[in-house]
């Protein structure tokens, strides 16, 4: 049951790793406008400094360096969008975060392991098979890792993908935490697999998982992905 649990609520998850988005691939210019402008050093907009009620979980997230990125909420989607600013980083690079409820507080690890190394790419193949189709197999989708990791002293999965269009090669950086109650989903995407997996760490070392004191966890509805919330 856990298995299944697990599977059904990380479907959107293995849609959101299909083929990066233009504003992604084509930096800055592309990207939708932010609502207002950011300061990426700050936390995540709307971040509450309460007292942690028990068995709850706040996720703040800020860009290492700020100086180097613009922010924004992409409210559509729900994520926090950092990008590097033109000739800021050794390529160009995105970084998303999402923060959503977790299907279960104790991933079963066969449960992950087997998510890790063979739904999670199969599904992200799956969600790029019809962009293979159209475009005569010019468009193509690799799977360099995916494994199980421990990040942030959480269970985690860590994936690695390579996407191709024609002659033009972009890499995704993801690692998916299962903090408790919630599950932060961190992606990079650059042209460049080194400067892909710097950033992904990055912004891994700027995220901040903070626990509150043990007790039975109180229910509460989803906030909105990409903030700093408590669950």
């Amino acid at each position: 049951m856990t298995r299944v649990r697990i599977a059904s609520a990380l479907l959107l998850t293995c849609v959101a790793l299909a083929w990066p988005s233009v504003s992604l691939l084509a930096q800055a210019p592309n990207a939708p406008a932010p609502q207002a402008p950011q300061d990426p050093s700050a936390p995540s907009p709307g971040a509450d400094q309460s007292p942690l009620k028990p068995g709850a979980v706040r996720v703040t997230t800020r860009a290492p360096e700020p100086e180097k990125w613009l922010a924004q909420n992409d409210l559509k989607n729900k994520r926090r969008i950092f990008t590097c600013k033109p000739l800021a980083c050794a390529d160009k690079v995105a970084v998303a975060i999402v923060v959503a409820p977790s299907p279960t507080r104790h991933p079963n690890p066969q449960a992950l392991e087997k998510f890790a190394k063979v739904d999670l790419p199969k599904s992200i193949r799956a969600g790029n098979a019809a962009r293979e189709i159209m475009t005569d197999g010019t468009d193509k989708v690799e799977t360099l890792l995916s494994e199980t990791a421990n990040l942030k002293g959480y269970p985690a999965v860590s994936n690695e993908t390579k996407y191709i269009r024609g002659s033009t090669a972009v890499y995704a950086i993801t690692a998916i935490i299962f903090a408790g109650p919630v599950m932060v989903n961190l992606r990079a995407t650059s042209p460049d697999l080194a400067v892909a997996q710097q950033y992904l760490k990055a912004f891994l070392d700027a995220t901040d998982i903070k626990e509150g004191p043990p007790g039975a966890p109180a229910p509460a509805p989803a906030g909105p992905a990409g903030k700093s919330q408590n669950i």
